[in-house]
């Protein structure tokens, strides 16, 4: 059996406190791992967005109109405004 699974008067035996010192890079160790594995997680799979994507591609459709000049800029804001009324966002 390894000698820190014992007591915890035990730890603070040996050479000043060597199963503190070990605890604590055990602590720390998985700390960092449990960081860097987050990280990875959130870079690999990214949130998705928090508009519904159905208003994003309204949106797109809408700016496609408007730099084709099928509509003028007072329509174009007032639908956006619109679309973001949709979503929850105040546009």
């Amino acid at each position: 059996m390894h000698p820190f699974y014992g007591p915890s008067s035990r730890l603070l035996e040996g050479s000043r406190g060597a199963g503190l010192v070990s605890m604590g890079a055990y602590l720390a160790f998985w700390a960092v791992a449990l960081v860097v594995a987050k990280r990875e997680l959130d870079a690999r799979f990214p949130k998705l967005a928090s508009r519904a994507p159905d208003a994003d591609a309204a949106l797109a459709v809408l700016r496609e109109r408007f730099a084709r000049g099928e509509i003028d800029e007072a329509s174009f804001r007032n639908m956006a405004r619109i679309l973001g009324e949709d979503r929850g966002d105040p546009a």
